[in-house]
């Protein structure tokens, strides 16, 4: 952010005695404020801590000698949280150093937990800017423009206690705000582009050889163009001009000259040919349907002499014509193929003849492969035994067996191969319908395209409607009351309103126009503070802000027009609107953005896509798919049915596809014969105490705590502890060694730790990380169950001791442990979701609601989704 300007210092020299009572008043207030610690935490600190965290031994950079406290600096509080978690946590003192009695930890532990929450309000959100994703959202509900995507390369959000929304870590660098006047530009461009002068209007022509010839839609004979068939799709039976394209959007006046072709050896054709002339975007797909565009004329041909048929008709930027032929003889689907070949084969022995002789070579009984016969490369096969005078026509008939043989291979496999070829026959014989040229002149006049229409019910939105008569001042004032509000998600005052007129008034002034004016507009709105962040004020949210922080939260865009109103009309915050507002707005669905980010974040999918499985592994790009739809489905449920948070560790039900469920999971399913079946994914009932299911026995969990080739019970233990327990361990010191790996496989990962927590500094933490690690060792990097360590080829030893004392012989029961201590696992969820909601790591004081809030849910039976809502209707959630 830009820094605010200094202030022009007087130069003068300061008072000695001035300064010497300054300093003595800062002692005295600051002496009065700290306060002295009682005997019993003095003496346990000084028997157990001082002795390596003193003023001149600071290891860790902590000093604890200090006999006097202030409260009221953060940093100290933060130093004694820091603190109360490592005995709680039994982190400190060393493994091999004395060892605080029960009741000394629980001694040190109420006196500091009673200090802190004395000490430390509710609130404290650094200034929060508007994430990459909100950004995104925000403009795309603003502008009504539903498909904006940031640019490549605009700058990413730094994480931050393990989410990207996070007030401290949502800097604002020169990179960004130079990213931001780029995309403000690029928004106001998209409402207020440049007017270009009214263009000449020019005529263009395409003769025959500059039309799109694909696949065997129509080719050149003769010097014209030749149409054979007719159907849905553009690439089988259409053609259009490569080299024309509408710069403008306007009246065009079309002349098309066409006429029938027909032949003494090809079917006759009395009915009027209709050609049918369509609008069709020169960026469209090939395989776009016909009955997507724009239809501007009919055009009956009944010469086979070539006739002119003129028409206007508005054409748009970017558009150019199409021609089809709508009552071709010849289509492409299966039955009618097969018609096609037996019709003509009745009428001319020879064209039966050649076709038998081309797909049954030698008489014989097996037909060669179908696809080397696709289009003009199969038709000159056919065509040259048909020429041949010495073409055997003895015993052909339409009637034969092998004739009804070759039918059921064209009704079979027609369409994709030898139906190309017929066309070559109508192209060749007729009946065929002839394109001459074709010219298009224009603009006669310009007129509004779909786009432009669009772009001006979106500048209507952000202006309102223009009256008769106002001036441009009077609206553009009125587009800022109707734009400004929605733009900062809080009402604006009439000073705001005549600053930023001023800025539009000024640009006309200097001769501007007032689309320009707008223009400038929309940017300066785009990059002001106000827009850019949600909120910048302290204390409680008022309702504005709740609104804002709410529709954030579970939506991850800015406020309906629900909460807006309730906000204006101070409804938002009473206890029962919040709620009522929370639950309309609650995800249900894999789909919303609240399940997918969360998600994402919390349980680190988002890297799956930067994990790739072993080979040997059999993990498809498709398994990884499922497995992160398995999560998001599964929260999802969790969320909308309202689940006991006993079901995130011990579920009886799961999502994913059969075919998952029995290769990856190895549960007993019988796969159908339906193989599509066999790969959509499907609620699947689980059996409670399982291995699979819930946040510990999903496969896309075990990708996102492995590399993709082995498992590293480190990382999976140290996920655990942060992301299911809530007790992050602390960064290893500088000065301890990696964990080397064994690339020879000659010992087993609890070998290989055994070895590196030898080192006392290692134990404390490792003590507390492996055994979550090593009871998960049984899932493999994809999550699939093994039970011998690969590279060692040693049976997997799950077995462990959880730092609270509990033994537990694997998955399975470690899932029964924490099932058994829910409000633990509870706990981290919640603050997950408020550190998430608020952008700030909750401190703690709101930690101890928190825990409030868990306990009652668990004690009242409720649900995750109780929970949430219980959690929006905290004091925490509702302060700055």
């Amino acid at each position: 952010m830009t820094q605010p300007k200094a202030r022009k210092r007087t130069e003068r020299y300061p008072d000695p005695l001035a300064m010497v009572a300054t300093i003595c008043i800062a002692l005295t207030y600051s002496h009065a404020k700290a306060e002295t610690v009682p005997s019993q935490p003095s003496a346990i600190l000084q028997k157990y801590c001082v002795e390596c965290h003193n003023a001149t031994t600071t290891e860790g950079e902590i000093d604890l000698s200090s006999k006097h406290i202030d409260w009221t600096a953060p940093k100290n509080r933060d130093l004694w949280e820091r603190v109360l978690n490592a005995n709680a946590q039994q982190i400190m003192p060393p493994a091999d150093a004395a060892q605080p009695t029960k009741a000394e930890r629980e001694s040190l532990t109420k006196w500091l937990d009673g200090k802190l929450l004395q000490h430390t309000s509710i609130g404290g959100t650094l200034p929060r800017r508007l994430n990459r994703s909100e950004y995104q959202a925000t403009i795309r509900k603003l502008f009504d423009l539903p498909k904006f995507e940031l640019p490549v390369g605009f700058p990413g959000d730094i994480e931050l206690h393990g989410f990207t929304n996070i007030g401290e870590g949502l800097v604002v660098s020169p990179p960004l705000m130079e990213a931001y006047s780029k995309v403000a530009w690029e928004i106001a461009e998209e409402l207020y582009p440049p007017k270009n002068p009214a263009p000449k209007s020019s005529v263009r022509i395409a003769k025959p050889d500059d039309m799109v010839l694909s696949f065997s839609a129509a080719t050149v004979r003769d010097g014209t163009l030749r149409l054979a068939s007719r159907a849905n799709d553009v690439m089988r039976s259409c053609s259009w001009p490569s080299r024309i394209e509408l710069n403008y959007s306007g009246t065009y006046r079309v002349s098309v000259s066409a006429s029938k072709f027909l032949s003494d050896r090809g079917e006759s054709f009395d009915d009027p040919m209709i050609l049918e002339v369509y609008a069709r975007p020169v960026a469209a797909s090939e395989r776009s349907r016909v009955q997507n565009f724009r239809l501007l004329k009919e055009i009956e041909v009944s010469s086979e002499e070539p006739e002119t048929a003129v028409f206007d008709a508005n054409l748009y930027e970017g558009e150019t014509v199409l021609f089809r032929w709508k009552n071709a003889e010849m289509t492409h689907d299966p039955p009618a193929i097969r018609d096609g070949f037996e019709k003509i084969a009745r009428a001319n022995k020879e064209f039966l003849a050649a076709w038998l002789k081309v797909v049954y070579p030698n008489g014989n009984a097996k037909p060669i492969s179908l696809a080397p016969l696709r289009g003009r490369v199969g038709w000159d096969s056919v065509s040259k035994h048909m020429n041949d005078p010495e073409l055997d026509l003895t015993g052909v008939s339409a009637d034969s067996e092998s004739a009804e043989a070759f039918f059921k291979l064209v009704t079979k496999s027609g369409k994709t191969s030898i139906a190309d070829s017929l066309c070559h026959y109508y192209f060749e014989y007729g009946p065929s319908l002839e394109i001459h040229s074709l010219q298009i002149e224009g603009p006669l006049k310009l007129v509004d395209s779909p786009k432009d229409l669009l772009r001006k019910r979106r500048q209507e939105k952000i202006t309102g409607p223009r009256k008769e008569g106002m001036s441009d001042e009077a609206f553009a004032r009125q587009m800022l009351e109707t734009s400004l509000p929605r733009a900062f998600r809080r009402p604006v005052d009439s000073a705001d309103l005549d600053r930023y007129l001023a800025v539009a008034k000024e640009h006309w002034d200097s001769g501007h126009s007032f689309d320009e004016g707008m223009h400038l507009l929309i940017r300066n709105i785009l990059i002001s503070p106000r827009f850019l962040y949600r909120s910048l004020g302290e204390g409680k949210l008022d309702d504005h802000d709740l609104a804002t922080r709410l529709s954030y939260f579970l939506t991850g865009g800015p406020p309906d027009t629900v909460l807006v109103d309730l906000a204006n009309r101070k409804r938002m915050s009473p206890d029962w609107v919040l709620k009522r507002e929370s639950n309309r707005l609650m995800p249900g669905r894999a789909s919303d953005f609240f399940v997918k980010d969360f998600t994402g974040q919390w349980l680190d999918m988002d890297l799956l896509p930067e994990i790739m499985p072993d080979p040997k592994l059999r993990f498809t790009p498709q398994y990884v798919d499922m497995a992160r739809s398995e999560v998001e489905y599964f929260f999802a449920t969790m969320l909308r049915e309202n689940r006991p948070m006993t079901d995130f560790i011990d579920p009886d039900f799961t999502y994913t596809s059969l075919l998952f469920a029995k290769h990856v999971y190895q549960l007993p399913i019988k796969l159908t014969k339906d193989s599509t079946a066999n790969r959509k994914l499907r609620r699947i009932k689980l059996e409670r105490g399982q291995r699979a299911g819930g946040l510990l026995g999903q496969s896309a969990i075990m990708m996102a705590t492995a590399n993709g080739v082995d498992t590293q019970p480190v990382l999976r233990g140290v996920w655990v502890l942060e992301n299911i327990l809530g007790t992050p361990p602390p960064e290893p010191p500088n000065n301890i060694p990696a964990l080397t790996p064994d690339t020879q496989g000659a010992t087993t990962p609890r070998e290989l730790l055994a070895a590196h927590t030898k080192d006392a500094e290692c134990a404390a933490c490792h003590k507390r990380i492996d055994p979550f690690g090593f009871a998960l060792e049984n899932f493999d990097p994809v999550g699939r169950w093994r039970t011998r360590w690969p590279k060692a080829n040693k049976p997997i030893d799950a077995s462990v001791v959880l730092p609270d004392g509990s033994t537990v012989q694997g998955a399975i029961e470690l899932k029964q442990w924490a099932v058994a201590n829910i409000d633990q696992f509870s706990q981290c969820v919640a603050e997950k979701l408020m550190t998430y909601a608020t952008g700030r790591l909750p401190n703690h004081a709101e930690k101890a609601e928190i825990s409030k809030i868990v306990k009652e849910n668990r004690e009242s039976e409720k649900g995750f989704r109780d929970l949430v809502l219980s959690l929006i209707a905290s004091d925490t959630f509702r302060t700055h």
